[in-house]
């Protein structure tokens, strides 16, 4: 099981994961993000901020990396975005996937956090207790004892 927690942001409730990155074809690993879980996200992708980080802290040049898609969102912002082989992990769990990066706008606040989508979620049972506080990540097996009928 991996836990994630709810923040608040104003008013707000938000639920995240903490993960950590490693790229080995760069020789770089465990740098820890943050995750915003979204169910309505296709792809995990990394935000703007994280963006930044990785290319300042670890000298990533993000303009050498492959080129993606270009990212659009419920809010019509669209984005230039990179794709970089990587590997993500949750404490024990770990699984290889095309990461998006999404290409930080100069001079631009920060704006679309590190998301954590449904390539990923697929790998889980995910519970959300906002009333608790509580964000959990049950392996296929501990889902399966619970006896939930479909």
């Amino acid at each position: 099981m991996i836990q994630g927690y709810f923040r608040s942001t104003g008013s707000v409730k938000r639920p995240y994961v903490n993960g950590a990155i490693h790229l080995p074809e760069m020789g770089i690993s465990g740098i820890d993000v943050r995750f915003l879980i979204d169910t309505g996200a296709d792809r995990t992708l990394l935000g703007h901020s994280d963006a930044r980080r990785m290319s300042t802290v670890y000298g990533v040049e993000l303009r050498q990396l492959r080129t993606g898609l270009p990212f659009q969102g419920i809010g019509g912002l669209s984005t230039k975005r990179y794709v970089v082989q990587a590997v993500l992990e949750f404490g024990v769990f770990s699984t290889d996937l095309d990461l998006a990066i999404l290409e930080p706008v100069p001079g631009q606040p920060s704006s679309i956090p590190s998301l954590l989508g449904r390539d990923v979620l697929a790998h889980f049972a995910l519970f959300m207790e906002e009333r608790t506080n509580r964000v959990l990540f049950l392996e296929p097996a501990e889902a399966d004892r619970l006896g939930l009928r479909p």
